[in-house]
């Protein structure tokens, strides 16, 4: 067999790329410590085998390596670019289908986005807690508010803001989308990127407690919203009703 050389003659994109793989599959396997401990560069080289030299190059230090790791986690969940995990997606898909009927009124299209939001907001709750993308967005928010703690924090604060924007503007799509297919526009002075905005917010606020009391969120509530028979509910989704509710109304209105 052919001898590979020495690893110094490693191209920087494959050490890059090696690097950043590593790093990738311990925080999925041990998560995001909050002050980054895990994420040592020297013990990352020895488990990349990639060489030393090559690493401080590209890195100079550990907060520079964060800031790429960061973006790396996002990008490797495959919900990010969608805004929604696929199973929610085809949860989407499917209760719009149902409601296809129901949707020729402006109480039926009313009705219908209600059940997919119950359905949706219920789901995505659910999948969203398990995924790489939402803990390492959880652990740095934390970060964030220890301050100096925080390795490279004020870079590290402009990186997960431009991650959250680009998330917003997928879910605004998504928004759009929902809006035409049940004859609604934003009201007048709101986007559908304040909506984003807005349930994002909420979100984290509910994840936030969901951590805490975890009964107080996941217990469903049996509600009727509208003029539709009472129906089990995820407080996320009732919330989340509450504000497209408020943020948009019928276009023929």
């Amino acid at each position: 067999m052919q001898d590979p050389g020495p690893r110094s003659r490693r191209p920087a994109g494959e050490t890059r790329a090696l690097m950043l793989d590593a790093a990738v599959e311990r925080v999925k396997a041990e998560g995001l410590l909050l002050d980054y401990a895990n994420i040592e560069l020297e013990d990352l080289i020895r488990a990349a085998g990639v060489p030393r030299s090559t690493v401080f190059r590209i890195w100079p230090d550990r907060a520079a390596f964060v800031a790429d790791l960061v973006r790396a986690l996002f990008e490797a969940d495959p919900g990010f670019d969608t805004g929604f995990d696929g199973e929610t997606l085809q949860l989407i898909e499917r209760a719009l289908a149902e409601s296809s009927d129901a949707a020729s009124t402006p109480a039926g299209r009313q009705a219908a986005l209600r059940e997919v939001l119950r359905v949706a907001v219920a789901h995505n709750m659910a999948s969203v807690e398990d995924t790489v993308a939402w803990s390492v967005y959880r652990t740095i928010s934390a970060a964030l508010s220890s301050g100096d703690a925080v390795p490279g924090g004020e870079g590290i604060r402009v990186q997960i803001a431009e991650i959250v924007e680009r998330y917003l503007d997928r879910m605004a799509e998504v928004y759009r989308g929902l809006n035409a297919a049940f004859g609604l526009r934003m009201r007048a002075g709101l986007t559908e990127h304040d909506l984003a905005v807005a349930v994002i917010a909420m979100i984290d606020g509910m994840g936030d407690h969901r951590r805490i009391n975890p009964a107080m969120i996941e217990t469903p509530r049996t509600v009727a919203l509208g003029e539709e028979d009472a129906r089990e509910w995820h407080l996320a989704g009732i919330a989340v009703a509450g504000i497209y509710s408020a943020f948009t109304e019928a276009v023929d209105a």
